[in-house]
């Protein structure tokens, strides 16, 4: 294993760690900090995460030394872009519901984006857009995400 993959595995676990943890907060913790601050500082994490990845995409577009070059790659780049700009649109959709109607339903909309987004690179690793390993990191991101929004979803609908 590359020291770079081992990094970015470890980097992977410690950005999960705050979604984490404000989840816990609000699912677990009766503290000073009132629900709906707890739960506007979530959406914001959770938006700030899916933007991320989606910048993960616009980097690799951008990206000029490639190793080889394939047949098609202007319009893979055409797709990364729009797998680098959509998921920014709706984090900041998400925080828009947030800030003005519901935070509830701006988890609801995280909880639909995030493994959306996932679907989305796993189409393009399929196609061999994405470097090897990538997906491994990304589906733990994933599911540690979405686990954390249902439960803060649940918990704050019943």
């Amino acid at each position: 294993m590359k020291k770079t993959s081992v990094i970015a595995g470890g980097l992977t676990i410690a950005g999960l760690l705050p979604f984490v943890f404000s989840a816990g907060c609000i699912v677990f913790f009766n503290s000073g900090v009132p629900v709906t601050n707890l739960l506007m500082a979530f959406v914001s994490y959770g938006a700030i995460c899916l933007a991320f990845w989606g910048a993960v995409q616009w980097g690799l577009s951008l990206e000029t030394d490639r190793a080889i070059l394939v047949a098609g790659a202007e319009s893979r780049d055409v797709v990364r872009l729009l797998l680098g700009v959509i998921p920014a649109a709706l984090a900041w959709l998400a925080i828009c519901l947030a800030f003005m109607w519901s935070a509830v339903m701006a988890v609801a909309l995280l909880a639909v984006a995030v493994p959306l987004q996932g679907l989305a690179e796993r189409a393009g690793w399929r196609r061999g857009m994405l470097p090897r390993g990538y997906m491994g990191l990304r589906w733990i991101a994933v599911a540690v995400m979405e686990s954390c929004l249902l439960v803060v979803l649940m918990a704050r609908l019943f």
